[in-house]
């Protein structure tokens, strides 16, 4: 703020200039004069232009403005008091030292005319000034004293603060620092599988499927070296030769059906009874030698009755004519190990069952005159397949009588062929006997 003072008071205060220019030092009467301003200033005398004092000497039409900062005296050659003594040099080479009333720094300077420099601490950056926070305390992301150079910060390449990274570059890039030099940057061992590597758990201590400290696959199932619980390491996929995709060697029971194995834990591969040479079955494994469990299996022709056969060669399976329902007879076995009742019967139920003439006592009406006998008893044979006429006769043709007896005409007519006396004369025992060579049946 300026302030113009009246004429009065600008004649007053020259005199009192004057007076005590010949009284005290420079620096003394700089600091009277700058006191009778202030007061002016706060009498409200004067014309207020902005900050600063004009002060003149009465009819002077020069005006010179000081500054708060820096206080000007024009024309000063007064004798003051001090090692020149009166009419000598002064001490006081005219230089002013106050504190900023703003920042509280000390603010040293040559007094001039026109407007205030620059100042160290006034929290503007001006002129040669690298940094300038109004504090200047060199404290963390803070100035310098001397405002020449910013304090410790991130970015500045040297670990302090409350940082934990800092290269000068923070750009976040792998192996480097985070921009606010708060963290490390993506690295090998952050658990995060970046740059150019290929594994990183956050342990990396190179453990069995794990991973190794520079961020490499650690070992594992498949790499080609037998390590950590495996059995076996080919390196390769095949997990049906003599190491399995487990790493195991291959041994009976281990799921796998290996080279001389059949099967696995009934895992039989696709084979088949038939496939065996079976006519059928189920075919299972024998999980203790990984061989195939053929029992199950059926084959006609093997001599062992199994899956649906009835029977198998002579192996009948203790089965008869008459378990299988019939009288009698005699069962065997097809070729297709079923049975054969062909010569099963019923013969002997007396009811003439298809295929029989008779059966028992049943003749079906038939008897030894039907049968071209004289008399006797018809019976039927023991397969029921005919009749027996061993007990029927020719009656009166067995025999003696009168000539021509004999009642068959075959017999009859047969035996007078050869002996015409038992035709004309009589039935003799001789004619009897040519009768039966004649065919007669006689008891």
């Amino acid at each position: 703020m300026f302030t113009r003072l009246d004429t009065t008071t600008r004649g007053w205060i020259g005199t009192a200039h004057a007076r005590v220019s010949a009284r005290f030092r420079p620096a003394r009467a700089l600091a009277l004069l700058a006191l009778l301003a202030v007061s002016a200033c706060a009498s409200g005398e004067g014309d207020t232009t902005g900050g600063f004092t004009s002060l003149s000497s009465p009819g002077s039409s020069n005006v010179t403005q000081t500054s708060a900062a820096t206080m000007t005296t024009a024309g000063t050659s007064d004798a003051t008091e001090g090692t020149g003594g009166p009419g000598g040099e002064s001490e006081d080479s005219g230089t002013t030292e106050r504190p900023d009333e703003t920042t509280g720094h000390v603010m040293t300077g040559t007094p001039t005319t026109g407007e205030p420099g620059p100042v160290c601490g006034d929290g503007v950056v001006e002129d040669d000034e690298v940094c300038d926070d109004g504090v200047n305390d060199g404290a963390y992301g803070g100035c310098n004293p001397d405002c020449a150079a910013l304090a410790e910060y991130c970015g500045d390449g040297v670990l302090n603060g409350p940082e934990v990274c800092d290269d000068g570059v923070n750009d976040n890039s792998y192996g480097g620092c985070a921009s606010d030099c708060l963290a490390l940057g993506p690295g090998c061992g952050d658990g995060v599988v970046n740059g150019d590597e290929t594994c990183d758990d956050g342990i990396n201590d190179g453990s069995y499927e794990g991973c190794n400290p520079d961020c490499t696959i650690g070992p594992f199932c498949g790499d080609g070296v037998q390590n950590g619980p495996e059995g076996c390491d080919d390196g390769n996929d095949v997990d049906n030769d003599a190491c399995s995709n487990a790493c195991a060697s291959a041994s009976c029971g281990d799921g796998v059906v290996q080279p001389g194995e059949d099967c696995e834990a009934g895992n039989v591969g696709g084979s088949s009874c038939m496939s065996e040479g079976f006519e059928g079955g189920v075919l299972a494994c024998n999980n203790g030698t990984c061989q195939y469990d053929t029992s199950g299996c059926y084959s006609c022709g093997d001599g062992i009755v199994n899956g649906p056969e009835q029977c198998d060669g002579n192996n009948l399976n203790g089965q008869t004519c008459q378990s299988q329902g019939y009288v009698g007879g005699s069962l065997s076995c097809t070729g297709s190990c079923t049975f054969n009742t062909n010569n099963c019967t019923t013969c002997g139920n007396n009811n003439i069952d298809p295929g029989e003439v008779c059966d028992g006592g049943n003749l079906n009406g038939q008897s030894c005159v039907s049968q071209g006998f004289l008399g006797g008893t018809l019976l039927c044979n023991a397969n029921c397949g005919g009749y027996s006429t061993a007990q029927c006769n020719h009656g009166n043709c067995c025999q003696t009588g009168g000539a021509g007896s004999c009642s068959n005409a075959s017999i009859l007519n047969c035996v007078c062929a050869q002996d015409p006396f038992c035709c004309n004369n009589s039935w003799d025992s001789l004619c009897v006997s040519e009768a039966i060579s004649c065919g007669a049946q006689c008891p």
